[in-house]
């Protein structure tokens, strides 16, 4: 005759599935920072070429004399 309060061990499936979750885990947060660090790159990148832009400008010479505006 089987015991009825007899329990079936499942800490198998418990440890396998907080492995896969760690793992699912670390791979959002690897993404997630090389995703970021693409942005950064980017942000770099277009702040360079605003730096040329606002250095092309400010070699201007604005016009404040009435005479040198007509």
């Amino acid at each position: 005759m089987k015991n009825p309060f007899k329990k079936k061990d499942n800490s198998g499936i418990l440890i396998a599935g907080l492995a896969i979750g760690a793992m699912f885990a670390g791979a959002i947060t690897y993404l997630y920072i090389r995703k970021q660090n693409e942005i950064r790159a980017a942000a770099d990148k277009l702040k360079e070429h605003a730096q040329d832009y606002l250095k092309k400008k400010a070699k201007k010479k604005l016009k404040t004399d009435l005479n040198e505006l007509l």
